[in-house]
């Protein structure tokens, strides 16, 4: 009986857990949506889009992400820490990926978005704009240069990036950390 109750009272807790972690937009809220499906980043104002982007994601397929070297971009909702205004001086390392080559600077583009995740992917621009539109990343999302300096206009600490499989009905929901 004893383990019984111990058993329900987890339920219980799980259940209030995940109904405090549930996020819907203020009508006033700006916020993020990346569709994989689309290779698209859309700005919404609440329900409202206000713009939208191409964008690449992670080469791999799937929606968890279980290491950094499996490519894929995770779905989930997720919250912005910071903005990087020059990530043209951050340097990508191949070997961080079990890759070929030497560290090279400004391959992030111009801006990057953190946003809180396991893995260190980002919102980043790029110096190969041709590679926006296609599964091409290492699970990061990448946008033109004047996109990602138009989209970091609108991005603020604490607002939610929702990363998407495909068009689903709620743009939104629990936090994924």
């Amino acid at each position: 009986m004893k383990r019984i109750l111990t058993a329900l009272l987890f339920i219980i807790l799980c259940a209030a857990s995940a109904q405090a972690a549930q996020w819907s937009p203020k009508a006033d809220e700006y916020w993020i949506k990346v569709n994989k499906e689309q290779l698209r980043l859309t700005l919404y104002k609440g329900h409202e889009t206000v713009k939208s982007w191409p964008v690449s994601v992670g080469r791999g397929r799937g929606k968890t992400k279980k290491s950094r070297l499996d490519l894929i971009t995770p779905t989930g909702t997720y919250t912005i820490y910071r903005v990087v205004h020059d990530a043209e001086k951050l340097v990508f390392d191949p070997a961080w990926f079990n890759e070929e080559g030497e560290p090279s600077a400004g391959v992030y583009g111009t801006k990057l978005i953190s946003f809180h995740n396991s893995w260190q992917i980002a919102i980043h621009g790029t110096n190969n704009p041709g590679s926006v539109g296609r599964w091409a990343t290492h699970g990061c999302i990448r946008l033109r240069n004047p996109d990602i300096e138009d989209l970091v206009a609108y991005v603020r600490p604490k607002m939610k990036v929702v990363i998407v499989e495909s068009n689903q009905n709620l743009p939104y929901s629990k936090e994924t950390i």
